[in-house]
Formats: C-alpha cells, structure tokens, sequence
C-alpha cells in the first residue's frame, strides 16, 4: 500500500510539473495581489472546492458572504462537485454555480468542456479553498478555467509543491484549529477582512412552506417541544455510528421525562440496498439502522426522509432540539441556527464544532461509540431543551 501511494504522489508531482510549464500562470506578487484587490482590479471571482462532502463545503461559507460584503458588484462564482454543491443552491452571495463530477474525473471531455465554459467568463481571480486536504484537481481546474490570477494556500504547508508551478502567487498558511478558520484565514491573507466566521445555509420560500406543510400534519399541537433525531451518518465510518438502541432510549427519556414529540429523520434511500460488509456490530446500512431504531424505540413516530437539502433544513429549522452525530448534518444546522446536540466519536470537535452558540457537543471517551453512555446525552439534551 505504501508503495502504491509513492507511486501516486509522485504521478501527480510529475503532473504539477509537466502541467506547469504547458499551461505557464500568470506571475504575480502577493503585495501587487493585494493592491490589485484593493484597486478594485478583481471583478469576477471563482471559488473552486470540488472535493469532500457537504459539511467541508459549509465550513467554507462565511468566505461567500465576506467576498460579497467587500466587492458588493463583482460577479462571484463557485465550483462544487455534484454532490456538496446542494449545500450553495440557495445562496445569495453566488452568480452561478459549476458541478465537477468526481465519478467522471478520467473522461477528458469533461475536463474540456468545463475549461471551455469556464474561460468563457474571463474570470479576474480563481481562488482554491482547502481546509484540512489539498486537492491537485482542484487546483488544476483553477488554471484551467483561464483566471488572470489563481491562487490558494502555500502547498508546501501540505507537502507539495505544486502552488509554486501552478499559483499566480500563495498565500502564507498560519496553522489555527478550527477548520472554518482556515478559510477565513485564506481571505485575510490576501487582505481582506472576514470577521464572520458562521456558516450559512439559506432556504426558499417555497421550501419553508412543504415544511409548513408537514409539521401541520404530524405536529398538531404548538405546546410539546420537538426533537429531531438523524438516524444516518458515515456507514463506512464505524467509529462514528452510534448504535440504534442508544438513540432509542435517548428518545424514550426525553419523550416520557418531558412530553417531547419525536421526529426521526433518515437520508433519502438509495436506488439499491447498499452493501457493506459488517465488519463490527456498528456497521450497517442506514435503511438497517432505521429499522433497529424503530424496534428498540417501539412506538411510532414520525419519519422524514427528502433529497431535497433545502426541504431538510426547513424541517431542521422548526426542531426545538436536534440531535445527530458529527458530520454535514451538525453543519447543517448549525448555519441554520438549530438547537442541535452533536455526538463527537472519532473526530476532534475543537476542530470541526462549528463556533454557533446554537451547536452543543458531547465527546464520547476514548473516542469510542461503545462508551458514551446514553444518560449523558439524555442530561446534555435536558440542559439544552431548559435553556
């Protein structure tokens, strides 16, 4: 394994390389990067993150609205992957929004026709985001996409060489730990102030009304608080599956202790069952973990399941308390505001917590989802709900 990934780093070193000298970056310093910001010289901007999941992406958000507040007439864009580009499909801040599909990633006529697209917008300013991964991909798409400038973090803070053959110019990286720091901190280096460091999600009128719609339909009184449970979660991450009889005793309590309603919530199903194999009692498939819930809960209660993300954060927005484990759907609601209770197992909440005074954590000890015993989370919900 060792040496297939030797063998990886250096196909994309001789890449940066090669890559490098055909596609020739315009050179420039970063003081004359700043003073052209200053200038008003940069009218239209890409944003390009096209890689990693959902809650990556809303890390990033804040440097939307940052942008948008400092050149309130520039023509800002960004570049997503099929996937997490849900995650901006509402927000203000963005003129367009391009789709990288990862599956498609060996089809060169994909590489051409979003470099042909892209150039076409004569962009003043490719800026890549990276948090805690550095993408060679994205940074290509960067260059190719034919901004005067592109730029994005010193790549030697990541191991790699490649800004210095492929950026305009890179912006120094001061380590901090928060991950939605990082991309504030990219802003600043080029000067430009980003005080807010929240996440932002946005939802559409029409998506609060189905919301509306449902809660009228399963919540038929105003006096009970609703709490919100996500039966999901990485299923090829064990260390960050709960098991489904934990999250049925926590619901229990909460709604035999303090009258609380329940509603569960579960990612949309998938075309086929998905397969795993089960290689310890907490990997499963998500329809499985649902299933388990429902036995251990032994009542009925209601189910959400959309693949509409705007829908899903109209639902988040109308919980009295929202309970899930690390991952894009604490990002979720987070930018959304939502009283949400986040179970921590194998991920460091000081880096990914989000810094909302709505967002609540436990950590489980040892980092293991066997040990966090389900009372804690009962009593951390409790304070939450009091509050």
């Amino acid at each position: 394994m060792n040496v297939l990934n030797d063998l990886e780093r250096a196909g994309r070193e001789i890449s940066s390389v090669v890559l490098g000298n055909i596609l020739k970056v315009q050179k420039i310093s970063l003081p004359d990067l700043r003073l052209a910001l200053e200038q008003g010289k940069v009218r239209k901007i890409l944003l390009v993150r096209n890689y990693q999941g959902m809650g990556d992406l809303l890390c990033a958000s804040p440097v939307i609205a940052s942008l948008k507040s400092r050149f309130p007439g520039a023509s800002i864009q960004f570049l997503a992957n099929t996937f997490n580009k849900a995650a901006l499909e509402n927000n203000p801040g963005l003129d367009k929004i391009w789709a990288w599909d990862e599956n498609r990633k060996a089809n060169p006529q994909q590489w051409i026709s979003l470099r042909n697209s892209l150039r076409k917008e004569h962009f003043d300013l490719a800026l890549v985001l990276s948090g805690n991964a550095l993408s060679l991909t994205a940074i290509l798409l960067a260059v190719l996409s034919g901004a005067r400038w592109v730029t994005g973090y010193d790549t030697h803070s990541y191991g790699q060489s490649w800004g210095s053959r492929l950026y305009s110019c890179e912006v120094p990286y001061i380590p901090v730990t928060r991950e939605i720091d990082k991309y504030a901190g990219l802003v600043e280096g080029l000067g430009l102030p980003c005080p807010d460091r929240f996440p932002q999600f946005f939802v559409r009128p029409d998506q609060a009304a189905f919301a509306e719609t449902f809660w009228k339909e399963h919540f038929h009184s105003n006096r009970h608080p609703v709490v919100g449970i996500f039966l999901g979660g990485k299923v090829d991450r064990p260390d960050r599956i709960w098991p489904p009889k934990n999250y049925a005793q926590v619901a229990k309590r909460l709604t035999e202790s303090q009258g609380c309603e329940l509603l569960a919530i579960t990612p949309p199903l998938a075309g086929h069952p998905s397969r795993h194999e089960r290689n310890s009692t907490f990997w499963m498939d998500e329809a499985v973990h649902e299933r388990e819930f429902q036995q251990a809960y032994g009542k009925k209660c209601p189910v959400f399941r959309d693949s509409d993300l705007g829908r899903v954060g109209a639902i988040l927005k109308k919980l009295n308390l929202f309970i899930c484990p690390d991952g894009g759907m604490m990002h979720l609601a987070a930018a959304l505001r939502v009283p949400t209770l986040t179970l921590f197992f194998g991920t460091n909440p000081d880096i990914w917590h989000p810094p909302v005074a709505t967002s609540h954590y436990v950590l489980a000890p040892d980092k293991d989802p066997r040990a966090l015993d389900p009372e804690k989370v009962v009593q951390k919900a409790l304070d939450i709900l009091k509050s």
